[in-house]
């Protein structure tokens, strides 16, 4: 009988594993931009707790400067798409931060997002978020970064 115990524990721990998705989180930020890398921090802090959260594994990359539409010149699909099957990821959640000037410094307003099936390259939902004013009266932006980057992340996991 103390034998099958660790297979019992084992079998009542698969289904589990079962509901596990894998996401590739990709953002980009434009060349140019004051500090990109304390708020993409942030925002991708905020998803990244969101998805571990949610039981899901979550991977990252970070791109600066422009962007092209397509991958190298002899593929078809995009950089991050190509990336996130390289990487075994079932999603791939591209990100682009949007800076505004507030209070005299370029800080992070906007994120636009979509939210990518991997394997069918089909767009499963896209949208944005932007930053709370509360955060910006309060002067207190790195919370409401991550703030935006848990708002992104909770939607997002209502469509996987």
């Amino acid at each position: 009988m103390i034998k099958r115990i660790p297979v019992i524990l084992f079998m009542l721990c698969i289904p589990f594993l079962l509901f596990s998705e894998t996401v590739l989180l990709y953002t980009i930020t434009e060349a140019g931009e004051e500090d990109p890398e304390q708020f993409g921090d942030l925002m991708e802090s905020g998803v990244m707790n969101e998805f571990f959260d949610a039981g899901h594994i979550i991977f990252n990359t970070a791109v600066s400067g422009d962007i092209p539409e397509v991958g190298l010149s002899h593929y078809k699909e995009a950089a991050s798409l190509q990336l996130a099957k390289a990487g075994g990821a079932a999603f791939l959640l591209e990100v682009k931060f949007v800076y505004t000037e507030v209070k005299g410094r370029d800080l992070l307003s906007t994120a636009n997002y979509q939210l990518i099936n991997v394997t069918t390259g089909d767009l499963v939902e896209d949208g944005s978020v932007s930053i709370d004013n509360r955060w910006i009266e309060k002067d207190e932006f790195e919370n409401g970064v991550t703030a935006m980057g848990r708002s992104m992340a909770s939607y997002a996991l209502s469509f996987l």
